[in-house]
């Protein structure tokens, strides 16, 4: 009876690997489709028109929310999830980098709310973040691409995109993945010690410093996508050959000293 149960298990495991290796979900995803093209006037002026940004961040947490992208996630995966996010925030920005960048950022927000302690009077005042009905933030929320790394833990990765795509906005708008890092690293800082439930994490860290790296081949190539970027290697190993960047715990170390 033991073997038969034995034999009986083996060949359950069996099938069920090989229904996963050829279920959608293991193929190859598509290319995205060509963008249309936009007079560079507009891609210009794109992120200066205040009611378009606010409605393209409104459109963006709709796509978020919708089948569609739900579908992809299902079929190819979450970090390719995130370039289909990407792609969209582009053509609602009209293909400005700055704009569609700065939309992710706060269309991929998953908090609500923040709590923060005033210092010295010990109170804590509580500043909405995104101004979404309960129901829609929950149900985006829901929706957000969470297995971005192989380390990726059981509860998702998905506060890691506001890091990575805040990041990418300020290194792209400082050309300068210096002082996005050192933004990166004090807010890392500031959240620890004054933000309700925050805490000094390495793997924010590491979402900074990807996304500046995002954000610095925007610059140079638009046409580049995010999840080429999301490794689980340290930052150390990821920049070019010879860099002496230090991996995120000694950076957050040696920062907190020098502050």
């Amino acid at each position: 009876m033991r073997r038969i149960t034995a034999g009986g298990l083996t060949r359950v495991l069996l099938a069920t690997a090989a229904f996963h290796a050829a279920s959608p979900a293991q193929s190859a995803p598509p290319p995205l489709p060509a963008r249309d093209h936009v007079p560079a006037l507009l891609t210009l002026i794109a992120p200066l028109i205040l009611p378009k940004v606010l409605q393209d961040c409104y459109l963006l947490r709709e796509y978020v929310r919708s089948g569609e992208l739900s579908s992809v996630r299902a079929a190819y995966g979450d970090t390719y999830a995130v370039d289909c996010v990407f792609d969209r925030a582009m053509r609602l920005a009209w293909n400005n980098v700055y704009e569609a960048l700065l939309i992710c950022a706060f269309g991929l927000m998953d908090h609500d709310r923040v709590g923060v302690r005033l210092p010295l009077i010990g109170a804590v005042v509580w500043l909405p973040l995104t101004g979404e009905f309960h129901d829609e933030f929950r149900a985006r929320v829901d929706s957000l691409p969470s297995r971005l790394y192989a380390d990726t833990p059981p509860g998702g990765d998905s506060d890691k995109l506001q890091h990575f795509f805040g990041s990418a906005f300020l290194t792209a708008l400082t050309e300068s993945a210096e002082e996005a890092d050192r933004f990166g690293l004090d807010l890392e800082i500031g959240e620890e010690l004054f933000v309700v439930g925050g805490v000094n994490d390495e793997r924010d860290v590491r979402a900074n410093r990807q996304g500046q790296r995002f954000g610095l081949r925007l610059l140079a190539d638009p046409d580049a996508l995010p999840s080429r970027f999301f490794t689980s290697e340290s930052p150390g190993t990821m920049d070019a050959p010879g860099s002496a960047r230090p991996s995120p715990a000694d950076s957050l170390h040696l920062h907190r000293e020098a502050q």
